[in-house]
């Protein structure tokens, strides 16, 4: 038995079709009018007009929908914003992954790569091409990029690109600065690196710079070598000259120390940095609302207190020394050099080409870039005192004696009077500055030096160790003095004990 429908449901049919055509579909369901023979023509009229009135329903529907403009305008407005605002939600969420994305990239790039490091500094640090035959030929670590040279560092990038970083105004400044009194007059700039930065460029000069092999003329900074290896050549001569340049680390600037790394075989990245972590530019400092800054004064340069501006200064003049070399061997001369202190000598047959020498030194030394300092050019003959750095040479290595009779007459009143209004020099410490001076006398001459230090001892044991004044110089900073020559106008730092940046 077929289901029943129910009132709603019959109605529902009705108004879905047609009256008739409900009736007619109920009578072929029931049986009384047979289906699939031949339509009769009220059956094919029942159902066009079935099909009439549902079209007509549908018309009369949409007519009713479209009559109301602002409903239509409306609910089409509604579409729209429902698709704009899809739209939106989908393009800030491709806009939030795409940076994040591009976050990820930039933080990943930055923990590899230093992309920048100033102005006018920064043009190479693309340049990764590296000479690694050249590298292996001197025995130097082969660095591909700059997370290469922090890791042979054992720094962070971060602190590499810091320490490295050229800033024309800033509120940090690596080094310390401070002033020592020449014995010629005025006053040296000495900048000393502070603690990070000084065992950076340390490192770079025990695993880089003393790796590279040093002309045979030069004696300055290099181990096994010092004042008296470089006294040595101008033993018992008729002539010694000796030429001072003028301004020897500030000459040697940024693009000299890039270039001779990068001569060397590293990139031009890696040369950037190594350069950039050994030069300074000179610094006027300001304050602005309580806020001190450092800015930055003319070109990146050799700091004179860096522990690395010695043997980088050292390989610079590499090439002006072999010139050198071969002009004083073509004029029958012996050449020596201890830093900007350059030392000639010859017999009395050749001393005629003393001026030849010298005008031709000159034109070498312009050529690499330096300058002669025009008072410090002294011809010595063998009737006068000789010396080369501070060593007399006239006949055998020894010490100024005038010198030493005020070093003994000082050890004398100390030992007698105490330590109280004692003085050596423009010595800023007065005990560094003895131990210095008799370091000196034993390298020159060790039974005279063995005799000082003895006195030293029996003045300590008598009186102690003197009171150090607070100076402007921080303690930490504060460089032991060495010999002061009466006689000649090498200041406290010029006459460079073997090792001297050590001091710092």
């Amino acid at each position: 038995m077929s289901e029943q429908l129910s009132k709603q449901e019959i109605y529902d049919r009705i108004r879905a079709t047609s009256k008739d055509s409900y009736i007619l579909e109920e009578m072929q369901r029931l049986g009384f009018w047979q289906s699939g023979s031949e339509p009769t023509l009220s059956e094919i009229l029942i159902h066009q007009e079935t099909k009439i009135e549902k079209e007509l329903n549908e018309l009369l529907a949409q007519d009713k929908k479209f009559s109301n403009r602002e409903a239509m305008l409306l609910e089409m407005r509604k579409a729209r914003m429902k698709i704009a605002k899809q739209k939106r939600i989908e393009t800030i969420l491709n806009r939030e992954k795409k940076q994040l994305e591009k976050a990820k990239n930039w933080k990943l790039v930055q923990q590899q790569q230093i992309l920048y490091l100033g102005e006018e500094i920064s043009g190479g640090l693309n340049t990764k091409e590296t000479n690694t035959t050249l590298l292996e030929h001197y025995n130097l670590p082969v660095y591909q990029d700059a997370l290469a040279l922090a890791k042979g560092m054992q720094i962070d990038l971060k602190a590499l690109q810091y320490l490295a970083y050229n800033r024309k105004v800033s509120k940090i400044n690596h080094y310390h600065t401070f002033e020592l009194e020449k014995k010629s007059g005025g006053k040296r700039k000495i900048s000393a690196p502070k603690a990070k930065l000084k065992e950076v460029q340390s490192w770079i000069l025990e695993n880089i710079l003393h790796k590279i092999p040093y002309t045979e003329e030069a004696h300055g900074f290099i181990k096994e070598r010092s004042i008296v290896t470089n006294a040595k050549p101008h033993l018992n001569k008729e002539v010694v000259v000796n030429i001072d340049l003028k301004d020897f680390f500030p000459t040697v600037t940024h693009k000299r120390v890039k270039g001779l790394f990068h001569k060397i075989g590293y990139s031009e990245e890696i040369a950037t940095l190594l350069s950039l972590l050994c030069t300074y530019s000179e610094i006027n400092e300001t304050t602005l609302d309580g806020v001190t800054y450092y800015v930055q004064s003319g070109e990146r340069k050799l700091p004179q207190g860096s522990p690395a501006s010695p043997a980088i200064s050292n390989m610079i003049v590499y090439k002006m020394d072999k010139k050198i070399k071969g002009l004083a061997k073509k004029l029958n001369f012996d050449y020596s050099r201890y830093a900007d202190d350059m030392s000639f000598s010859t017999t009395k047959e050749n001393s005629k080409n003393v001026s030849r020498l010298l005008y031709f030194t000159k034109k070498i030394i312009e050529s690499e870039g330096f300058i002669i300092h025009p008072d410090k050019i002294h011809v010595m003959r063998k009737g006068m005192q000789q010396k080369v750095t501070g060593v007399v040479v006239n006949e055998k290595l020894n010490i100024d004696r005038i010198q030493l009779r005020k070093f003994r007459a000082l050890l004398h009143n100390i030992e007698k009077n105490g330590w109280k209004e004692q003085q050596w020099g423009k010595a800023i410490h007065l005990i560094n500055a003895i131990e210095g001076y008799i370091n000196y006398v034993f390298m020159v001459n060790p039974e005279k030096g063995v005799a000082f230090k003895q006195t030293l001892k029996n003045i300590i044991n008598k009186h102690g160790l003197p009171i150090i004044e607070k100076t402007s110089i921080p303690e930490e900073l504060t460089p032991i003095a060495i010999p002061v020559l009466e006689e000649t106008e090498e200041t406290v730092m010029e006459q460079k004990p073997e090792n001297w940046w050590n001091i710092f």
